[in-house]
């Protein structure tokens, strides 16, 4: 029991660590962002943080690893038993909404890493990345040989459904400042489950067999 509190208690602080860690890299990047602003945010001192985590880079890697990891987690809990090649392409693009929206820091600090080359991004959080890429491409394999999908590049596919999820993520301010002068399109989809079945169909559509009348593919 003593050694359950003691592991609890060590948890706590590296989590307030990784928290405060994603919030400052969102906004300000990783050349920006400071060591003493960190461990401010997440009440500790900075031997703590180096106690608790590492470095400025080891800091990074851990906060771009977990994110990744927790899409890929989820994408693989959400896909279990699911066996339509639709229905699948529609989980991961759901998925995706789901987690940046529950972490909306998360979408923007991806995006700054992505405009400066993926520089940062330790051989954990690529290797992550690359098993997420390989679920869509056998989700589009299975559906090519279903006859659902016709044969499309993966690797666009993909690029499709996670830059789609990253973009609407980053532009919920805009949207927000739009909507307030009453700006959107009145067929603007109202909330993140409409959104992200609406996108699933823009990229279905692209990618589905069309069938000729008649039913006949």
């Amino acid at each position: 029991m003593a050694r359950q509190s003691s592991s609890k208690a060590e948890s706590e602080p590296r989590r307030r660590i990784l928290d405060a860690a994603a919030l400052v890299f969102a906004e300000r990047g990783f050349d920006g962002a400071g060591v003493d602003e960190i461990a401010a945010r997440a009440g500790v001192n900075k031997a703590m943080l180096y106690y608790h985590v590492g470095d400025k880079a080891t800091l990074y890697g851990a906060v771009t690893t977990e994110f990744i990891c927790r899409i890929r987690a989820e994408i693989e809990r959400r896909l279990a038993g699911l066996d339509d090649p639709l229905a699948r392409l529609r989980t991961v693009q759901r998925t995706f909404l789901d987690v940046m929206y529950a972490h909306p820091h998360y979408p923007q600090l991806m995006q700054r890493e992505l405009a400066d080359g993926g520089t940062h991004l330790p051989s954990e959080a690529l290797a992550s990345m690359a098993e997420v890429m390989r679920i869509t491409r056998s989700i589009l394999a299975d559906g090519h040989r279903a006859g659902v999908f016709r044969a499309v590049h993966p690797l666009l596919a993909h690029l499709l459904i996670v830059s789609s999820a990253m973009f609407i993520m980053n532009a919920q301010r805009l949207r927000s400042r739009l909507d307030a002068q009453g700006l959107l399109p009145a067929d603007t989809p109202p909330d993140l489950l409409s959104i992200a079945d609406a996108l699933a169909d823009v990229v279905l559509h692209g990618i589905a067999v069309e069938k000729k009348p008649g039913g006949k593919r």
